[in-house]
């Protein structure tokens, strides 16, 4: 048997690829509206697609892993993802490319669930938490290299040969994995169908009822609620603004080889955000950081189509990208409270479920903004919509 630490590492590099690859979409998809001719509207169209397909395969995802054994899920999950994106090597129109963009998010579903359920329930109970936040560290990690590489890529082989490329990594990775793990994976297979018959943790799993009335695990339904509304409007802004951030780097005249370091800078500055954000929780409270960090996103988002390419825009990214994504973290504490402790991973299934739907209806509707009203106007619909994000934290209960 693998130690915890073995299976950290490993579910680290997976975490790398699929953040990896959601990131690279965004660096991308000015490339392909460029070759097919498309709008705003259909290029937030592909954005939609990869986060419909996450959403919606994640919950089924975390139920199939109780049968199969998280391990097999997680590698079977990554090369489906990058199987996807290799397939992208034979997109030659629009419906072609987002349907292969669909068919890869499927596999992309498996890891946000799977992947931090299995790291905290092979951690002990006082690495546990030290564990998901590393876990979740270095899916940031990847969405700073995978931009940074298809920047180089998507110059010197077009968008197609570089999504097939960062697939080919991924499918490597996740062979690699499988076998590094196959006596784990031949071990588990059995005992998970054996499961009833033995009070093993599927067993426990398999009885949602017992000392928990609410079969998703949430104890505070209005604050959760609440948490949750914040969450969908953060992650909308959040996603239209990645999907649209390279057409304005573009529009803006930075060169198209420099694109992708700047993205990752931005992501960057997100990895920071996520790290940073949340460790004055204790002494400011999770509304005060809320209404301060989201505040901060909406004053970015309003000054992102003024500022110049150069200089500027060098210091302006990673800064912006640290409120634009430092809020996530700060809702993740403060959902702890309204959820049981038992159930938890179902209620934040729930959370995640909702964030992604959401990340995946923003960038089309976003896209008929920038088709309607240019593309400045996608940046300030999304402070306008902020502002209501910002009148629902003042329901939430100081903490």
């Amino acid at each position: 048997m693998s130690s915890a630490r073995a299976h950290l590492g490993w579910c680290s590099v997976l975490h790398v690829v699929t953040d990896g690859y959601i990131a690279s979409l965004s660096l991308l998809i000015p490339f392909i509206a460029v070759d097919l001719g498309l709008s705003y509207t259909q290029s937030g169209l592909l954005k939609t697609a990869s986060h419909l397909a996450i959403s919606t395969a994640q919950i089924p995802a975390g139920f199939l892993a109780e049968k199969t054994g998280e391990i097999f899920l997680l590698g079977l999950g990554t090369a489906w993802f990058s199987a996807g994106y290799i397939g992208l090597l034979f997109a030659f129109g629009f419906p072609a490319t987002l349907a292969w963009i669909l068919v890869s998010g499927i596999g992309g579903g498996v890891y946000h669930p799977v992947g931090t359920a299995f790291v905290s329930s092979v951690s002990t109970p006082e690495k546990a938490g030290s564990a998901v936040g590393i876990l979740n560290f270095f899916g940031d990690i990847g969405k700073v290299l995978f931009p940074a590489l298809a920047g180089i890529l998507v110059i010197q082989v077009g968008w197609r040969g570089t999504f097939a490329a960062l697939g080919g990594i991924g499918l490597i990775v996740s062979i690699i994995f499988l076998l590094t793990f196959r006596r784990e994976i031949h071990q588990r297979f059995p005992k998970r169908r054996d499961a009833p018959t033995h009070g093993s943790e599927p067993d426990r799993i398999s009885e949602p009822g017992a000392g928990n009335p609410r079969g998703w695990g949430i104890r505070d339904r209005k604050q959760f609620t609440l948490f949750s509304l914040i969450g969908m409007v953060d992650i909308s802004i959040r996603s239209a603004v990645m999907a649209f951030l390279g057409f304005h780097l573009i529009q803006s005249g930075v060169r198209e080889d420099s694109v992708g370091w700047l993205l990752s800078l931005t992501f960057l500055g997100g990895a920071l955000g996520k790290l940073l954000c949340g460790m004055p929780v204790a002494r400011l409270g999770v509304k005060r950081l809320i209404f301060l960090t989201e505040f901060l996103m909406l004053a970015g988002c309003f000054a992102l189509p003024s500022i110049p390419p150069g200089w500027s825009m060098l210091l302006f990214l990673p800064v912006f990208g640290f409120f634009l994504n430092g809020t996530s973290s700060i809702l993740y504490i403060g959902l702890i409270p309204t959820l049981d402790e038992k159930l938890r991973s179902r209620g934040y299934a729930v959370f995640f479920t909702l964030n992604f739907l959401f990340a995946a209806i923003s960038p089309y509707f976003f896209g008929l903004i920038g088709d309607g009203w240019g593309l400045p106007a996608i940046f300030y619909a999304a402070g306008l919509l902020m502002l209501a994000g910002l009148a629902i934290v003042g329901f939430l209960r100081k903490s």
